[in-house]
């Protein structure tokens, strides 16, 4: 696998550091999400992520990011990442802001509305193409796929999620109370911290048990 940008690998290496952080409650739902991997993995040698918020505008968008940078840390082939929410906005830019604060490189592609953004972790690595769309929407998977709840409402209003082999609540706070705020960023860099934390423990357990 291609290495990451000195930048982000920095940034993920200072946080695998702070995995003792995570609170012993969260661990066991991660834990749980581990464990999906894993058996998805035992059946098919792959494993399709698909992490589900309202709007598909911040958390769900954070989350397949780091989702798919982070297996290049650990050299773990086989995961593929996606997002989707219950309704269409569009990535919002404090996001954006926010990833490249992180060490990704992200190029707004257009068109005005709902644009396209390529995201980047690695050279050599393929772009993902982050904008908001539904969770049942392509390119999203329609089946075999890991439904991960990344908000309380929409983890609320979709008890069962069509196609999905399993479905892990793992709830954040919301970064957009900061949005009427002088600097939202650095709201913004606590829900990357928060989910990069939670996912490198995931993807760590799951490298351990393989």
């Amino acid at each position: 696998m291609s290495p990451l940008f000195q930048p982000l690998k920095v940034y993920l290496e200072t946080k695998l550091s702070q995995i003792e952080k995570i609170p012993k409650e969260r661990k066991a739902v991660l834990s749980s999400l581990a464990d999906s991997i894993l058996q998805s993995f035992e059946t098919k040698q792959k494993a399709n992520l698909v992490f589900i918020c309202t709007h598909n505008s911040r958390r769900s968008q954070i989350a397949q990011t780091f989702a798919a940078a982070i297996p290049h840390l650990f050299d773990f082939p086989g995961i593929k990442s996606f997002s989707g929410g219950t309704s269409i906005t569009e990535l919002h830019p404090n996001v954006v802001l926010a990833l490249e604060d992180c060490g990704f490189r992200i190029e707004n592609q257009g068109p005005p509305r709902n644009p396209k953004y390529s995201i980047r972790w690695a050279d050599g690595a393929p772009a993902l193409i982050a904008y908001s769309k539904k969770f049942q929407d392509a390119p999203n998977p329609a089946s075999e796929f890991v439904a991960i709840m990344v908000c309380s409402q929409a983890d609320e209003s979709c008890p069962y999620v069509s196609g999905a082999e399993f479905r892990i609540s793992l709830p954040f706070e919301d970064p957009k109370s900061a949005d009427e705020t002088e600097n939202p960023v650095p709201k913004y860099l606590e829900t990357c911290d928060r989910i990069s934390l939670e996912l490198l423990y995931t993807f760590q357990e799951v490298k351990r048990k393989l």
